[in-house]
């Protein structure tokens, strides 16, 4: 499916850099990075995909369902009310090949939708002298040639040339004519003539009023993006690294009459700086919208935004080959979304991998981001000593700890500084370590960080609980306590 553009008013020209002509095009960059401004009051454009933010979209010729037209209305009511935010008077149709779009938005007012199969039956009543020779790659002066031939013809109309026998017209007027007859029915197809975006992986906007709401500004950043993934799908590159810059509106965080707004703090009040890691190399600019939007609800500017830049860095696409005996593994652009709607909820230090920290503070960690790395294995003759022959049983005793997060409560009784008796419970009444403390081992005392305001200190013991309501009878459990707060604690038991 197509979309085309129309901006009554504007110069009918070839194309020219006026400022009506670029805001067609930048407005149709903000629906698709593959647009065509044919000339510079008309932009068409691809609009393959788009049934995911506007409803369900045919893709078969006899996919004509309600839902589908239902789509394309609501993605011409945006296009019209972007338009107007804008300040644009234009026309906009929605046909299934883009000369179909283009006759339809310069010959129809406001918003135009055609049904595939319905092109002919739409365009037969428009003047043949609406046509555009220019799309069937004839000049000026064969078109003259051409529009008299069909005033002795009779050919009024684009349903009277439909409706000429094909073998007639390709002997009077050659391929030429074949291919009018093609545009009168509305069934051409062709490629577009895509606008080339300026070269280079930065893109940037000033914007003329200051935007304070996700959603104008996901249209500004969803036109930065297609131009930007344009360039990069162009020099067949990727990018792995997103640097988002947002300037906002100046005087709006002073809270006191005193400030300097050129001071450097007061400058970088104003700037919004992010920078977006990416796991693999992408260019997909639908997936780099929703990771930017997800960075910005997460840590939104303090004052509406009147500048945006973006830029990325290029590198390599991704080329990756799965073996036919290796299960699928979830798409990389899929998975990093889901990971920024996860970060989203529970925060960006939540999610991840644990990585133990170099430290003796017991139990640090930090999350770092997922990787996988690959790692040959190394035979050597080291390894034969963890060989075992067939039917061979290892003597090492294995044991697992169950750590407790966080560490329950205990009412600890001591003899001679020794545990006793430990009574400790978890969240539920079923979790719980109570009885008599058969033997016990330690104490081992540990501390640090006496520099710092968390200062830690504990005396661990391992010890062993004779419960009686438990049906092993004991338990063997590392319980501690803390010398800063003198209370103790269970840290986890052992399987």
């Amino acid at each position: 499916m197509f979309a085309c553009i129309q901006g009554r008013g504007v110069s009918k020209l070839p194309v020219q850099n006026d400022s009506d002509s670029s805001s067609l095009v930048d407005l149709a960059f903000t629906f698709s990075p593959l647009v065509e401004q044919t000339t510079a009051d008309t932009v068409v454009f691809d609009i393959a995909g788009q049934e995911l933010l506007f409803g369900e979209a045919g893709t078969s010729e006899t996919d004509v369902s309600p839902d589908a037209m239902a789509s394309a209305k609501n993605l011409a009511n945006e296009i019209v009310r972007r338009a107007q935010e804008l300040n644009l008077a234009i026309n906009v149709s929605v046909a299934a090949n883009p000369d179909t779009s283009i006759h339809a938005a310069r010959s129809f007012q406001g918003t135009t939708i055609i049904n595939i199969g319905d092109e002919g039956l739409r365009l037969g009543t428009l003047s043949i002298q609406q046509i555009d020779f220019s799309l069937a790659g004839i000049d000026v002066q064969r078109a003259e040639e051409i529009q008299e031939t069909f005033s002795l013809w009779g050919v009024r109309t684009f349903g009277d040339l439909a409706r000429l026998p094909l073998t007639g017209v390709a002997e009077r007027l050659g391929q030429e004519g074949v291919q009018l007859r093609k545009l009168a029915q509305g069934k051409t197809v062709r490629h577009l003539n895509l606008v080339r975006p300026p070269i280079g992986f930065e893109q940037s906007l000033e914007l003329e009023h200051p935007v304070a709401e996700l959603e104008p500004l996901s249209f500004i950043l969803s036109r930065l993006l297609n131009q930007l993934c344009a360039n990069l799908i162009e020099h067949a590159l990727a990018t792995n690294e997103l640097k988002l810059r947002l300037v906002t509106e100046p005087g709006t965080l002073a809270s006191d009459s005193n400030h300097d707004p050129d001071s450097p703090a007061e400058i970088n009040d104003h700037l919004h700086e992010r920078t977006i890691t990416l796991p693999v190399p992408m260019q997909n600019p639908k997936t780099l919208l929703r990771l930017l939007l997800f960075d910005i609800e997460a840590q939104p500017p303090r004052a509406p935004i009147v500048s945006v830049t973006i830029r990325a860095e290029p590198v390599p696409p991704r080329a990756a080959q799965t073996g036919l005996f290796i299960p699928l593994a979830p798409e990389p652009e899929k998975l990093e979304i889901t990971l920024a709607r996860l970060a989203k909820l529970v925060g960006q230090d939540n999610v991840g991998s644990p990585e133990l920290l170099d430290t003796h503070r017991p139990d640090t960690f930090r999350m770092k981001r997922f990787r996988i790395v690959q790692e040959r294995r190394k035979s050597g003759k080291d390894d034969s000593r963890f060989a075992l022959n067939k039917g061979e049983t290892s003597a090492l005793p294995v044991m697992g700890f169950r750590s407790f997060r966080p560490p329950w409560r205990a009412n600890v009784e001591t003899v001679r500084g020794q545990p006793a008796r430990i009574n400790a419970r978890g969240r539920t009444s079923f979790n719980q370590v109570r009885g008599k403390v058969g033997c016990a081992a330690g104490p081992w005392r540990s501390s640090g960080d006496w520099w710092r305001p968390d200062v830690w200190a504990r005396d661990e013991w391992d010890v062993a609980v004779i419960d009686t309501t438990n049906q092993q009878g004991e338990v063997l459990c590392r319980i501690y306590r803390d010398l800063v707060s003198d209370e103790w604690f269970v840290a986890g038991v052992y399987d």
